[in-house]
């Protein structure tokens, strides 16, 4: 099926767009132009990250809806391919998915009714090349959330390259950066939360990485230690101890030679579950720090 021809299959029938459990802000923005593109009803599992939150009120729209999945015709499913991160959908409805990332699992991807998924830094870099291929034209809101799903996608732009500053600056327009962190840090942290996690910081060096480890009471404190003092105090490599598990951040210079040819070896030998990004219930960080005793930094 082409992307031409959905419009006329789902013409006159109920439409539901939703994104991952845990959502972010490249899953939100890709609900909002499939509403705004579609027109339709939407559902947004329930937040837990600031940013996310900062958005969607952006937006005006909200996660505390409750919905019937059964009475909808087709669901239209933005910023995974994983059967598991919308497990709330119920089965043999027919779905549709809009994703950016490896294509992990083929058999969803295959039982879809149509799936527009190209590798890129964030799923709304790929909506908005389609909208350009089909001529759709986004308004300000649609491409405000754009630019801040990429910046906050490209986790504030540490990953960022040429071609996203080329996209953040049609999709900013006539706004300020400003706008953007207004948008997404308008939610306050706990300060005595992140204090704490500051108090609790242990920096060590090993084979020439700073590695920092603390305990984060919360997503939002662990989040806001990276965009605010990672590359600040110059860290490699920070393993956060949160409720779910361990979580592990660096810089992606390193992604390669430790994460890839070290701890996601590690991770299948010890049988843990890794889901966005967490080590689930798995807290012995001593073990990531052994490992790391291998890295070659040559």
């Amino acid at each position: 099926m082409q992307f031409s021809d959905l419009f006329k299959i789902v013409k006159q029938k109920k439409i539901l767009h939703t994104t991952h459990i845990n959502p972010d802000c490249d899953g939100i923005a890709s609900i909002y132009w499939g509403i705004n593109v579609f027109g339709g009803d939407y559902y947004i599992p329930k937040i837990t990250l600031r940013t996310t939150k900062g958005l969607v009120k952006k937006l005006n729209l909200s996660d505390n809806q409750k919905k019937d999945f059964t009475d909808y015709d087709f669901v239209f499913i933005y910023d995974t391919e994983m059967k598991e991160h919308v497990n709330f959908i119920p089965k043999n409805k027919p779905y549709v998915l809009f994703d950016h990332h490896h294509m992990r699992d083929k058999e969803f991807i295959k039982n879809s009714l149509f799936s527009y998924i190209s590798e890129s830094s964030a799923n709304v870099v790929n909506l908005y090349e389609l909208s350009r291929e089909f001529n759709i034209v986004l308004n300000d809101y649609v491409l405000f959330s754009f630019a801040i799903a990429l910046y906050t996608d490209t986790i504030m732009f540490k990953t960022a390259r040429k071609q996203e500053f080329v996209y953040f600056s049609k999709f900013l327009t006539n706004h300020r950066f400003e706008d953007i962190t207004d948008t997404i840090y308008s939610e306050e942290i706990n300060w005595k939360k992140f204090k704490k996690c500051l108090n609790k910081l242990e920096i060590i060096q090993l084979n020439n990485l700073n590695i920092g480890i603390s305990d984060f009471e919360s997503e939002n404190i662990y989040y806001s230690f990276i965009e605010s003092l990672f590359d600040v105090i110059t860290l490699d490599v920070l393993i956060g101890i949160l409720p779910q598990g361990l979580k592990i951040h660096m810089k992606k210079k390193h992604i390669q030679k430790i994460y890839h040819k070290l701890l996601i070896p590690l991770q299948k030998e010890l049988n843990i579950k890794r889901f966005q990004g967490f080590w689930h219930n798995f807290f012995d960080y001593k073990k990531i720090l052994e490992k790391l005793k291998e890295y070659d930094n040559s």
